[in-house]
C-alpha cells in the first residue's frame, strides 16, 4: 500500500499548523459577534441587521460550525480510539455548559430580582431549568426560562437563547464519530460530499417552498451544512490551495450568496474555507493560546445582556455592546480557568497547563 503524496506547500494542508494557528482568535471574534448581534433585540433595538438572508449572529454561528467541522474531523481521524474522541468532546463541551446552567439558575436569576421588583423566583423552577436542559438544550424538552423572572425585558424569562445550537453541535460530533467508524477513510470524502449535496438541495427546496420541513429540521439544517463544509475542507486540504484564484473564487461565491439572499444555503462552504485560510495566515497565534475564552463568551453573553437590559433600560446600543463584552469576558475567563481547562486535563490525566498547548483541546 503506497503512502499518500505529500501536501503541496501552497495547499491548506501544507500551510496549516495545528499547534500554531489563529483559529482561537477567530472563534473569539465570532463569539463576540454573537453578542453584538444579540444586542439589537435584547436592548429593544429592532430590527437586527440582516446580510444575505442571515443576521450577524447567524454568520458567526456558521463560522463556528465550519471551524468545528474541520477540527472535530481532524480529531476523529487522528488514529486515537473512538472512546478517546467521545470522552474528549464530552469534557470539552459539557462541564462548562452545566456550570453555566447552575450559575444562571442560582446566581443570575436571583440577582435579577434586585433589578426587577415585579419579578419572582422559586427553587423548583430553577431546578427544572437545570434538569430539563442537561442534555444540551434538547428540542421539545428544554426549558428556556425561569418563571417569573425577566418580566420587563424584550425577551421575557428567556435566560440563554444561544444554547440551542449546542445540541446540534453535539449531534454533529456523534455523526462524524460514527461515520469514521463505519466508512473506510478512502470513501469518507465522497460520503460527505454526497451528504453535503443532498442537504444543499433540501435547503434550497425548503428556501423556495418546494419542500416544507418542520422547524425541528429546518432550523439546524444550515448548521449541518457548515459543519460538513469544515469537515470537507479538512479531508481535501491537500488539494485545496491558498492562492489568489481559490480565495477570490470563495469570496465571489460569498458575494453572490449575499446578493441573492441565500447565504445559509450557498455560503457555508466558502465561508469555512476563508476562515481556515485566515486561521492559517493571521499572526494571532497567541490569542487564546493559554486561555481560549470563546466558548465562555458564547454561553455567558446572553444572560449578561439580559441583566444589563434590566439594569439599564434604554442604554444606547454602542454602550450596551461594550458593557456586555466587558462583563462577559471576565466570566468567560473564569469558566476557562476554573472549569474548562481542569475538565480537559482529565482526558489523559494531565495538568491544565499541558492542556493549554494541546491542539486536541480546541472545540
Amino acid at each position: 500500500m503506497t503512502s499518500a503524496p505529500p501536501a503541496r506547500t501552497n495547499s491548506l494542508a501544507g500551510r496549516f499548523d495545528p499547534r500554531h494557528n489563529s483559529l482561537n482568535a477567530l472563534r473569539l471574534l465570532l463569539a463576540a459577534l454573537v453578542i453584538v448581534s444579540h444586542s439589537w433585540p435584547l436592548s429593544g433595538n429592532e430590527p437586527e441587521p440582516n446580510l444575505g438572508g442571515a443576521n450577524l449572529g447567524t454568520w458567526a454561528v456558521f463560522g463556528f460550525f465550519g471551524i468545528s467541522g474541520f477540527l472535530i474531523a481532524r480529531s476523529r481521524l487522528s488514529g486515537r480510539p473512538p472512546v478517546f474522541f467521545y470522552r474528549a468532546r464530552a469534557l470539552r463541551i459539557l462541564p462548562a455548559f452545566l456550570v453555566c446552567l447552575v450559575v444562571v439558575a442560582f446566581v443570575f436569576a436571583p440577582l435579577s430580582l434586585l433589578l426587577d421588583p415585579a419579578a419572582t423566583w422559586n427553587l423548583s423552577n430553577a431546578l427544572s431549568f437545570v434538569l430539563r436542559n442537561l442534555a444540551l438544550y434538547p428540542p421539545y424538552l428544554f426549558q428556556g426560562g425561569i418563571a417569573g423572572t425577566l418580566t420587563t425585558t424584550p425577551f421575557v424569562e428567556l435566560w440563554n437563547g444561544p444554547l440551542w445550537t449546542l445540541f446540534w453541535e453535539a449531534c454533529c460530533y456523534v455523526a462524524i464519530g460514527v461515520l469514521v467508524s463505519l466508512v473506510p477513510k478512502a470513501r469518507l470524502g465522497m460520503v460527505l460530499v454526497s451528504a453535503f449535496a443532498v442537504l444543499t438541495v433540501v435547503a434550497f427546496a425548503h428556501r423556495f417552498a418546494l419542500l416544507t420541513l418542520p422547524e425541528l429540521l429546518a432550523r439546524p439544517l444550515p448548521l449541518f451544512l457548515a459543519f460538513i463544509a469544515g469537515s470537507l475542507v479538512l479531508l481535501y486540504a491537500g488539494r485545496i490551495l491558498i492562492t489568489p484564484l481559490f480565495v477570490g473564487s470563495a469570496l465571489a461565491i460569498v458575494v453572490v450568496a449575499v446578493l441573492l439572499g441565500i447565504v445559509p444555503e450557498l455560503g457555508t462552504l466558502p465561508l469555512a474555507y476563508l476562515l481556515l485560510v485566515l486561521g492559517t495566515a493571521l499572526p494571532l497565534q497567541k490569542v487564546g493560546s493559554r486561555f481560549d475564552v470563546s466558548y465562555g463568551v458564547y454561553i455567558y453573553g446572553w444572560p449578561v445582556q439580559q441583566l444589563i437590559a434590566l439594569a439599564l433600560p434604554g442604554l444606547p446600543l454602542p454602550l450596551f455592546i461594550l458593557l456586555a463584552l466587558a462583563v462577559t469576558l471576565p466570566l468567560a475567563w473564569l469558566s476557562c480557568a476554573l472549569v474548562e481547562r481542569p475538565a480537559l486535563a482529565l482526558k489523559a490525566g494531565r495538568s491544565p497547563q499541558m492542556v493549554a498547548t494541546d491542539p486536541e483541546s480546541t472545540r
